[in-house]
């Protein structure tokens, strides 16, 4: 079954015998006789391109299935008989990392040495792509999410503000609407991040759609570059105090409102061991303690 399915991944025999460690006349033979098991045809022999039989379509389907299964039931009964699962695959956006997580990581790994986190650093939208495939077990992102196949877990709630250079002439506004930004540079996040998001999503309901100079995944570079007045951004508040960057002004949006909303997600039906939710717990109560009650000074 394992070698079916790694054939119909591929769509390659070949392929599929070199990931398998075996030669390709045995994976051939192999998958024969599975055929000669199930007592149907599963691949078709006499097409170009690689394609399943109406009965190897639905074998494929429920051989996915089993083996999920069995995997998860296999993981549960170590998981039960050890103390934790020892490893934990983090995905976190450069974005939050630095803000929420850094310290938290820190001082979770002091109180539980033996406990492995493998952190993968991507924007939150492709955070969701891989809690979705299992390539990361646990996802820290920027609400909202809207896919049905995850569980999300809001953490903590915080302000988005203006950024804007010292020289520019709104740099001494008390508040701002977005709508005035019409005619404004945007430097934004790109697609990766749910900021970029966020941005266009307020623009298109201040009835614009943004000029956007630069897409750029470092927020640090982002702010440098505002200072030096080649644009404006809309970023979260603590990012923006946490650089401390001289060249900027922060200005509060007063209209429509903008969050940054930071929270947990995990695949829907996925079992969730020891370790995660160890790690969840932690770090929620760490950083709610830290940042729940947090007033931002303006």
């Amino acid at each position: 079954m394992i070698y079916f399915l790694e054939v119909v991944k591929e769509k390659n025999f070949t392929k599929a015998a070199n990931n398998l460690y075996i030669s390709q006349p045995a994976l051939s033979k192999a998958i024969k006789n599975l055929e000669k098991v199930v007592q149907t045809q599963l691949i078709e022999r006499y097409t170009k391109n690689f394609k399943l039989t109406y009965e190897g379509e639905i074998f494929y389907e429920n051989s996915k299935k089993s083996i999920d299964i069995i995997n998860t039931e296999l993981f549960k009964l170590q998981d039960s008989i050890t103390n934790f699962g020892k490893t934990l695959t983090l995905g976190i956006p450069p974005v939050i990392g630095s803000v929420y997580f850094t310290s938290v990581v820190a001082k979770f790994k002091q109180e539980y040495p033996d406990i492995d986190i493998h952190i993968v650093e991507e924007g939150a939208n492709n955070i969701k792509y891989k809690v979705v495939d299992e390539s990361i077990e646990l996802g820290a992102v920027i609400f909202p999410v809207e896919e049905d196949s995850i569980i999300a877990s809001e953490i903590v709630s915080g302000d988005v503000v203006l950024v804007i250079s010292k020289d520019h002439p709104l740099s001494n506004r008390k508040s701002i609407d977005v709508k005035e930004l019409k005619d404004e540079r945007f430097i934004v996040f790109n697609e990766n991040f749910m900021m970029y998001n966020k941005t266009i999503n307020a623009c298109k309901a201040s009835g614009f759609e943004p000029n956007i100079v630069m897409k750029i995944s470092q927020w640090d570079f982002i702010l440098e570059m505002v200072a030096l007045n080649e644009g404006i951004s809309i970023m979260p508040k603590l990012i923006v105090q946490r650089y401390k960057m001289n060249g900027v002004n922060m200005i509060p949006i007063s209209k429509p409102e903008i969050k940054w909303n930071i929270g947990f997600i995990v695949k829907k039906n996925k079992y969730m061991s020891k370790t995660l939710k160890l790690f969840a717990e932690y770090a929620t109560d760490h950083i709610r303690k830290e940042y729940g009650n947090h007033k931002e000074d303006n």
